[in-house]
């Protein structure tokens, strides 16, 4: 009897899936009648009313019978997944509105059910997304990434989604909130005073209802220690004595008060290591304090918190006006690209044009573009748009690529597509979106950046483990972009040995020969020209400066020639990156090592010893300074 019941559940379960709902729907009753354990019967009920066609009949009995369910004590824990049901059955019915405030009951009576809380909001995200309302969508997406599991069959495509409506939503935040500062700043002195009293009073009542509000709690906690536990407070008999883990009263309490603080933590080792999907309220705000903007006032109730956020010289308005041609730009792309909105894209790129005509770089490419969508989109104000950017921007490539002999506009439009496809695909490795970064380079446009195009497909390969489909991909790289072929070959070799693949897997996702890590001991390093500097005397001239300026350390200086017209002077060993940009900064400042240096190009860095042999193998100076550049300076 019990195999036949759970016979027919599968089979209902494949009938569901196959969507013939009225085998489904048989299969499950016949569960029903079996009187299976409860677990079943409930799941069954479940299914069988998701089951249930538009417009069945049987539709309100069905429903009626799941809110009855959810009077039932012995249902509480299923609660989420019964509202859910009701939510799947408003959707079949057309019923939007409905289904929007039972997704979100679903998802607050969800305690310990991560996955059904995920698909409460992921459904909540697709109705905002279908809409076109992506905000909202970014949000319900943001909370579906939060509790949905990666090895789930729908994250990667879900993942990807949130990543594209997360890009677009901070670029349109840029521009609004770029947009209200120069509104603000624009402002007379008494109008921004008025207007920074009002939001620093909404912060000073914010804090006090948060007061208010702790206090109350404190004066419950305290209430309940002396009627000795949560359980009667709430009327509600508790069970096991006074012990707190005997008490489900005081357990579920502070089950409530660890969550408000760390938020949903899984039981395992380093609980509370900051690099979780999911923060407590702490946590969070650790982060956005970090990723607050610089100001010298961090004093929300100060007028000069806000005031130092407002453009003032012109500079400051370029500036923020940078952000906004960035922005909009790449609102144009991602609606295109990601979203296949192309008339949102062509909103966007038309407005670079509008809002900053006389910018030569922005105004031009945002008229192509807007031109390109609805050329495609076979729309008649194409024509129009040609005209604006013919006569405003004649010597422009955009202008050229459209009005040139056809042999040219081949070339051009080749160039254009070219740099287009690494744009995009190159935005798609940055988000991590790897997936997208392989079905984008199924195809290549062949130009300047084949061979860059093969190396963030082959990196995206490694990442999601298609291991033989990235070696063939390396292989294809030719030694046309010298340091792409560079890094295919580096990344070849260590993927032949299982003991690289780590560090194959940290090279590929950096998207560089170097890794940074500042924890490794490293050392500092100056190349110089062989005929500009004496370097027997430039040692002598660094070994005086460590015995007058810092004799309690001991440290090894050699040179090496690096190729036949340099000289590289190593000092060494430091115990970290820290360590030894200490040192660089007191020999930047040491006059007599900076006199026999003035005459010479020289390039001083500091370098890890695990970096080091890649660098001197292929004499890689401009390639490791720019890494050093833009990975060392982080430091404070």
């Amino acid at each position: 009897k019990r195999k036949k019941v759970r016979l027919n559940y599968i089979l209902a379960q494949i009938y569901q899936y196959s969507q013939d709902y009225s085998l489904a729907q048989k299969h499950y009753e016949l569960v029903l009648k079996s009187n299976p354990e409860y677990e079943m019967a409930f799941n069954a009920k479940m299914n069988l009313a998701r089951s249930l066609e538009t417009g069945s009949p049987d539709t309100k009995k069905i429903r009626d019978k799941l809110l009855k369910m959810i009077k039932d004590e012995k249902n509480k824990e299923y609660l989420d997944q019964i509202y859910f049901t009701i939510a799947e059955m408003d959707m079949s019915n057309q019923d939007t509105s409905s289904a929007i405030n039972n997704y979100v009951l679903s998802a607050n009576s969800s305690v310990e059910n991560n996955s059904q809380k995920a698909l409460s909001f992921l459904a909540l995200g697709e109705i905002y997304f279908a809409k076109k309302l992506y905000r909202p969508a970014k949000t319900y997406y943001d909370s579906t990434a939060l509790y949905m599991e990666k090895n789930f069959r729908l994250y990667e495509k879900t993942n990807n989604k949130h990543l594209i409506l997360s890009e677009l939503v901070t670029n349109i935040n840029i521009i609004e909130h770029q947009d209200s500062l120069q509104r603000v700043a624009r402002l007379s002195k008494s109008e921004k005073n008025t207007l920074i009293n009002r939001i620093i009073q909404k912060e000073v009542d914010k804090e006090r209802e948060e007061r208010e509000a702790k206090s109350l709690q404190q004066q419950l906690m305290y209430q309940s220690r002396i009627n000795g536990g949560m359980g009667e407070q709430f009327g509600n008999k508790t069970s096991g004595g006074k012990w707190y883990f005997y008490n489900p009263a005081t357990l579920s309490f502070g089950m409530s008060e660890f969550r408000k603080k760390w938020g949903n933590r899984k039981l395992e080792d380093d609980w509370r290591r900051k690099n979780k999907n999911i923060l407590g309220e702490e946590e969070a705000l650790d982060v956005q304090k970090q990723d607050a903007p610089s100001v010298e006032s961090q004093d929300t109730k100060s007028p000069d918190y806000y005031l130092n956020q407002l453009p003032k010289s012109e500079s400051d308005f370029v500036k923020s006006n940078d952000k906004i041609k960035s922005a909009l730009y790449q609102l144009g792309i991602i609606y295109k690209e990601d979203l296949n909105e192309i008339g949102l894209s062509s909103d966007n790129f038309e407005n670079l044009f509008k809002r900053f005509p006389e910018d030569k770089q922005y105004a031009p490419l945002g008229l192509y573009n807007c031109y390109i969508n609805l050329i495609e989109t076979q729309d008649a104000k194409a024509l129009k748009i040609k005209d604006v950017l013919l006569k405003k921007y004649p010597n422009s490539i955009y202008a050229k690529s459209i009005d040139s002999p056809y042999e040219n506009l081949e070339r051009l439009s080749k160039k254009y597509l070219a740099e287009q496809q690494y744009k995009e695909v190159f935005s798609f490795y940055q988000r991590k979106m790897f997936n997208q970064v392989v079905i984008k380079t199924d195809t290549i446009v062949y130009g300047e950046h084949k061979d860059k195009l093969l190396l963030l497909r082959a990196f995206s390969l490694i990442k999601i483990n298609e291991i033989k489909k990235a070696v063939t991909t390396l292989n294809k790289i030719s030694n046309q972009d010298e340091k792409a072929f560079k890094e295919a070959a580096y990344i070849l070799e260590a993927l032949k040995n299982p003991s690289k693949m780590s560090k194959a897997n940290e090279l590929a996702d950096a998207g560089s020969f170097y890794l940074y890590r500042p924890k490794n001991k490293h050392m500092v390093v100056l190349v110089l020209p062989k005929k500009d500097v004496d370097i027997t005397y430039l040692k002598t001239l660094i070994s005086d400066f460590h015995r007058q300026k810092i004799s309690n350390e001991v440290f090894e200086i050699s040179a090496l020639l690096l190729g036949l017209d340099q000289h590289i002077l190593m000092v060494k060993e430091f115990a970290d990156l820290q360590e030894s940009m200490e040192y660089y900064n007191l020999l930047l400042e040491e006059k007599t090592v900076q006199d026999a240096l003035k005459k010479a190009e020289y390039k001083l860095a500091s370098i890890s010893l695990e970096n080091f042999p890649e660098f001197y193998k292929n004499k890689d100076i401009e390639g490791y300074y720019d890494f050093f550049i833009n990975n060392y300076f982080k430091i404070k």
